[in-house]
């Protein structure tokens, strides 16, 4: 069965790339494109990563997170943090949940390890 990676991500062009390489690697890829989607779609989706931005409308990422620290089904999923804004991973650091941080614009290749690591196919 193929590890599923849910990316929560806003703009288009960036979730179409990160679907195409990670599908290439062999994952089972879905995304959306809010906040206010995110924890419904986690629900639904019951994946075994999530990449995760940190501008997101309706709901930001650090808001995403604290939601899911706090429900213990989803609290355990590993989450890879992506943003431009370099100075918003200090708002991730007190979340075991969030295995790693990813600046925009990224190695595809290095979100790649990030990804199998997170996900233990590393």
């Amino acid at each position: 069965m193929k590890k599923r990676i849910l990316i929560i991500e806003d703009e288009t062009s960036i979730v179409e790339l990160l679907m195409l390489v990670l599908m290439r690697e062999g994952y089972e890829v879905k995304a959306c494109q809010s906040g206010r989607e995110a924890v419904a779609m986690i629900k639904e989706f019951h994946p075994n990563l999530i990449l995760l931005d940190v501008m997101l409308p309706g709901m930001d990422g650090a808001s995403i997170v604290r939601v899911l620290s706090e429900d213990e089904q989803l609290g355990s999923i590993p989450v890879i943090v992506t943003s431009a804004l370099i100075e918003s991973q200090k708002l991730f650091e007190t979340y075991p949940q969030v295995k790693d941080f990813c600046a925009k614009p990224f190695v595809l290749k290095e979100l790649v390890v990030k990804v199998k690591q997170a996900i233990g196919d590393l």
